[in-house]
């Protein structure tokens, strides 16, 4: 079995993890009753739903069959750019939530509702640098290294 087999079949195994993980936290969360309780159960809830869509994701990207047509590459090419321009907008955006956050910690004087903005501020800053890592990892990655061997090198649509 390969190592790409191999971290697929792990992968399953973590995708079914967050999938029961996933269903517990939609029930605690529609039973729970507090409002802060459902707070931290829906970020909690969001975010196991993130996590299984990105594994799944990773099992496309590593299982796609590619191929090397120059219109796939161009297509990579002004994929990135537009995923470049995209992330430089957001960043700007979670720059300006992480402003209004400052804001709103200054003005809150609940000891629960304090500890959650400052988890939110804290999320949104990390936002900002791993968009900024992602962004340069993406444009310095060539468009095709070689002819399709893994899912990271072009597919095409008409395959």
């Amino acid at each position: 079995m390969s190592n790409t087999d191999k971290l697929v079949e792990v992968l399953q195994k973590q995708i079914e993890v967050e999938k029961r993980t996933l269903e517990r936290l939609i029930e605690a969360e529609e039973e729970a009753r507090e409002t802060s309780v459902r707070l931290v159960l829906m970020e909690m809830r969001l975010d196991t739903w993130k996590h299984q869509k990105f594994l799944e994701g990773m099992i496309e990207l590593m299982s796609t069959v590619p191929c090397d047509e120059w219109m796939a590459k161009i297509g990579r090419y002004t994929g990135r750019i537009k995923l470049d321009r995209m992330l430089k907008e957001i960043m700007k955006e979670e720059s300006e939530m992480v402003k209004l956050l400052e804001e709103e910690i200054k003005l809150m004087d609940d000891e629960i509702g304090l500890m959650l903005l400052e988890h939110l501020k804290e999320d949104e800053e990390k936002h900002v640098e791993s968009l900024k890592r992602i962004v340069t990892l993406i444009k310095m990655a060539p468009l095709q290294p070689k002819k399709g061997e893994k899912g990271t090198d072009i597919k095409c649509d008409d395959e």
